[in-house]
């Protein structure tokens, strides 16, 4: 058993093994060092008060330094947890086992400096990895033998923020599982072997939508639709690839249009999309119109814009079948061939924050009696959407059993 227990301006361990401490003793004679649950390390000079070889046959328990008070931190001693850099812990934050190893022996701190450079503050301050993040760090973690490539996936997502990687780690554990074979995935669970890596991958672009609507402006409108058109893959995965700035001729004008993004699914139908930058201003009126709040401008002319490029497209029938086909034949699978079979678009713009009650519902009235030529979806429509998404894969998760101890 291992206790933590502070004393003055120090965090010493107390470890009273099952079968008594006297083979510490003989290990320090050779002067080897001890490893307990596969995490902890120590040598005779790690012991908090010296110890006689006699007394070790007396004693229940051997007590090591482990941590030292500088300031509001505990610096931890490097070698008894067998990493390179300097870990320093809040005064604030409880000692506990668990926050050091987790319950089949995973070296929590090892993982941690596996993925980051340099060294690791963990508490209030700015320059300090927040105790919160170090929270969901101990959660993420595995409840059963996981694979070192998961771990620095899931760790390395949490610390990106507050310190610089070794490489990308995520990138690194998506390809890992798109080589993984059927048979090793056959030995548990289908859904629950990918449900995992689909709650990792939907809870970052989660993430990154919510970091860009906080940080809005620090986008240019082309790199603002370039990151939405990633995230809308992901959410409707029945599309394979995304056309940019798609050229179509309008015979009525005898001009050419350009529209913005043209998607195709796994059959080669093709639909628009059309993003614009989040405004709250955007969808409807703040006043009503005979007791009806009514779409804004920005709303009615993007629709009306967006009629006008599926008319033109389903214009263009076959030649325009062929054209596209020809000109983006090098992005396409070999015989691969482009149907412009009743297309219809997904509208991205507006948020929903400051809309009432009725307002919300005057505006799904307008979403759904355009329902059948495009999708008009809200930028709170997407953070639900992949909400949701998240939920379902959380759902199918075996239950695992839970850890008595407690986190920090």
């Amino acid at each position: 058993m291992i206790r933590f227990e502070e004393i003055e301006d120090e965090i010493i361990i107390r470890y009273t093994p099952r079968d008594g401490v006297y083979w510490i003793a003989k290990k320090f004679e050779d002067n080897k060092e001890i490893a307990i649950h596969k995490t902890f390390c120590f040598e005779k000079n790690d012991l908090y008060k010296e110890i006689g070889s006699e007394e070790f046959t007396i004693i229940e328990e051997a007590q090591f330094s482990f941590a030292k008070l500088e300031g509001d931190y505990f610096r931890v001693k490097k070698t008894a947890i067998g990493i390179e850099k300097e870990l320093l812990i809040h005064k604030s934050i409880k000692f506990q086992l668990n926050i050091f190893k987790t319950w089949n022996n995973i070296s929590i701190f090892k993982r941690v400096f596996d993925v980051i450079e340099g060294d690791l503050s963990i508490g209030p301050k700015e320059s300090d990895l927040p105790i919160e993040e170090f929270k969901k760090i101990l959660e993420i973690f595995p409840k059963s033998t996981e694979l070192r490539k998961y771990s620095n996936a899931r760790i390395s997502h949490i610390l990106k923020e507050y310190v610089d990687m070794k490489r990308d780690f995520v990138s690194d554990y998506n390809s890992y599982m798109s080589k993984k074979s059927v048979a090793n995935s056959a030995r548990s669970s289908l859904s629950a072997s990918f449900a995992e890596y689909e709650i990792m991958k939907y809870q970052i672009v989660l993430n990154r939508l919510k970091d860009m609507l906080k940080n809005e402006k620090g986008y240019s409108e082309s790199d603002w639709q370039n990151e939405i058109i990633d995230v809308l893959i992901l959410i409707y995965p029945k599309y394979i690839t995304v056309f940019k700035e798609v050229i179509v001729y309008d015979d009525y004008d005898s001009k050419e249009r350009r529209l913005d993004y043209m998607l195709v699914d796994s059959n080669g139908n093709v639909d628009v999309v059309e993003i614009k930058k989040p405004n709250s201003n955007a969808l409807i009126s703040t006043r009503t119109y005979r007791d009806n709040y009514v779409p804004v401008r920005e709303l009615s002319g993007t629709i009306m814009q967006v009629e006008k490029y599926l008319f033109h497209l389903n214009k263009s029938g076959r030649q325009g079948e062929l054209k596209l086909t020809d000109k983006y034949k090098d992005l396409l699978p070999a015989g691969f061939k482009i149907n412009i079979t009743n297309p219809n678009a997904i509208l991205i713009l507006g948020r929903e924050e400051d809309l009432g009650i009725e307002q919300l519902r005057d505006l799904e009235v307008i979403k759904r009696k355009y329902k059948n030529v495009m999708d008009i979806v809200t930028y709170d429509d997407l953070i639900r959407r992949l909400e949701r998404i998240i939920g379902k894969f959380q759902s199918q998760l075996p239950k695992t059993h839970s850890r008595s101890d407690s986190v920090v």
